[in-house]
């Protein structure tokens, strides 16, 4: 009872004598851990709410997302030990994620920098905990205050963006149009944003759906009604914010993501929207070939945003990198050269690469002519693993993704029909498709933004162990 007693009146002086702010921020620190001794799962929701910020606040080499993460992994101990049930059990998504870890770790032998390749390896392995810790500590009510608090920290994102995006809050380099300004929220930079809201967006709208689908079919008791209702309006709600400041961002990448993305959700929420969305796409080309489409039909800033577009899947590479520089086809080419600095860095190591991490370590030795700048990496993801893991890494990727996804879908299929466990499954499949095409121009593991696709994947697999619980909303 001493050491208590001493805390108390440790914390009684401390209050006392601190200015009244860090009285209060002392106050809240103290609530806030005794009630996450008390109810650890909590720590999750709290790390989707503030990731987007606390990715960004560095404590030497270590974000604050860092911390918190190390602190819910104490947490988990604490609580198992405490409870005598500390384990690990076998997790599905995780044992796809593992195989790509080793390859990591193999690869880092070739590395140049170590400590970059070290950094690679954590980013990774905080995947894979977040994933495996996740799915195994939380239940499906548990988990779906973690899909709320993801959604509402994407909503707050976009409103910020929008914001950003209206009052021309951002460097000069992002002014649009002469009135507006790209948005890029807490990440400082456009793209990343993008791809932090893509990866909310799909989840955000599977859910509206579901929720206004389900007020359709009147399986709702009247009493019901308001509060799902209620519901439906704000997935809707959160959707929209979210697409907005998407939209905002002027990112390509992010637009062509999202339409991979939200289409996939749509698509795959019954077999009937799969059929009305292949007629529909038929009778579209069918109006195309006919010359019924024209770019006219689209804002004319939006068409000139991905009029160059094809010059990225398109071949003779080498031939676009060699035309002169103009501010309109700055950006085409400098991420065609980095493409091709990326293949020169595989050709050097086809079988484990460069070492993970190390494309901008070994980038001034395959730059291209006026491209000096390493940009971090190669601005495509497959190209990006291919130049530092090789094809050993290329191949482990690529399988770690097919098995997430065979995974996701077959677990979609063992959901009750129309079901919100359904709706989340596909709206997650969603993320991985903006994932998978975003990233063809972009590469989304920085500031954090794996960990945001890795809490997806927790909550899905907690959701699909159907452990029972209170549920956040029936």
């Amino acid at each position: 009872m001493l050491l208590p007693g001493v805390a108390l009146l440790l914390l009684a002086w401390l209050l006392a004598a601190l200015p009244l702010s860090l009285a209060a921020l002392l106050l809240g620190g103290v609530g806030g851990g005794l009630l996450l001794l008390r109810l650890p799962w909590l720590v999750w929701p709290g790390i989707a709410l503030l990731l987007p910020v606390t990715s960004g606040l560095k404590a030497g080499p270590l974000s604050v997302t860092d911390l918190l993460l190390a602190g819910a992994i104490a947490l988990w101990f604490a609580d198992g030990v405490r409870q005598r049930s500390l384990r690990l059990d076998f997790s599905p998504l995780a044992a796809w994620i593992a195989p790509y870890l080793a390859v990591l770790l193999l690869s880092s032998y070739t590395a140049v920098n170590l400590t970059e390749a070290a950094s690679e390896v954590i980013k990774w392995t905080e995947l894979l905990l977040v994933v495996w810790l996740v799915g195994q500590t939380l239940t499906p009510g548990q988990s779906r205050w973690l899909v709320l608090a993801l959604l509402v920290g994407g909503a707050a994102q976009g409103a910020l963006g929008v914001y950003q995006f209206l009052f021309r809050i951002g460097p000069d380099a992002f002014v649009l149009l002469g009135r507006f300004m790209r948005a890029a929220g807490s990440f400082h930079q456009p793209n990343p944003y993008a791809g932090y809201l893509g990866l909310t967006l799909p989840v955000a709208v599977s859910l509206a759906l579901w929720g206004w689908q389900r007020l359709a079919d009147f399986v709702i008791p009247g009493r019901e009604r308001s509060k799902a209702l209620a519901w439906a309006l704000l997935y809707t709600g959160l959707a929209g914010v979210i697409g907005a400041g998407l939209l905002a961002s002027w990112s390509r990448g992010g637009w062509l993501g999202a339409a991979a993305g939200v289409g996939l959700v749509v698509l795959a929420r019954s077999r009937r929207m799969l059929m009305a969305g292949l007629a529909f796409l038929v009778a579209l080309l069918l109006w195309g070939a006919m010359g019924g489409l024209s770019p006219a039909m689209l804002p004319a800033p939006i068409t000139e945003r991905l009029v160059d577009v094809p010059a990225y899947l398109g071949v003779g590479i080498e031939q676009i990198v060699a035309q002169p520089v103009t501010d309109e086809n700055f950006s085409v080419i400098e991420r065609l050269a980095h493409w091709l600095a990326a293949e020169r860095m595989w050709e050097t190591a086809p079988w484990l690469g460069v070492g993970p991490g190390n494309y901008a370590a070994v980038y001034p030795e395959v730059r291209l002519p006026l491209w000096e700048d390493a940009l971090g990496h190669a601005h495509n993801i497959y190209l990006n693993v291919l130049a530092e893991t090789g094809l050993i890494g290329l191949a482990a990727y690529l399988l770690m993704w097919t098995g997430i996804v065979g995974w996701l879908w077959q677990r979609t299929r063992q959901e009750r029909l129309g079901s919100w466990e359904q709706a989340l499954l596909v709206g997650v499949l969603g993320v991985v498709a903006h994932l998978t095409v975003h990233q063809l121009f972009d590469n989304l593991y920085v500031q954090g933004i794996q960990l945001h696709a890795a809490l997806w994947l927790g909550a899905a697999v907690a959701i699909a162990n159907q452990l029972p619980d209170n549920r956040l909303e029936e």
